[in-house]
């Protein structure tokens, strides 16, 4: 699968799992995009690893390709810092 069609399908799983989980499944709207970002994010590696890189050419999809990745890993390790220091025992 080329890089577009790989980050159209990321859009779109993203959109679809946030309305499942925060409408379907009543989660609340940060974890439910937190959620829908994980998910998206493995489609994406999934269908357009990182090792195709070195071989396709460089253009604008590229840019947006790493934004997606390094703003999904980013947004991730803030719900998982925020979570781990809100958490506490009773």
């Amino acid at each position: 699968m080329d890089r577009s069609s790989a980050l159209i399908l990321c859009v779109l799983v993203f959109a679809i799992f946030g309305l499942l989980s925060y409408y379907g499944a009543k989660v609340k709207a940060w974890p439910s995009i937190v959620f829908s970002i994980f998910i998206s994010l493995i489609i994406l590696n999934i269908f357009y690893p990182p090792g195709n890189l070195a071989t396709d050419e460089a253009n604008f999809t590229l840019f947006v390709y790493a934004f997606i990745i390094l703003f999904g890993i980013f947004l991730l390790g803030v719900y998982i810092t925020i979570s781990t220091l809100t958490t506490i025992r009773c």
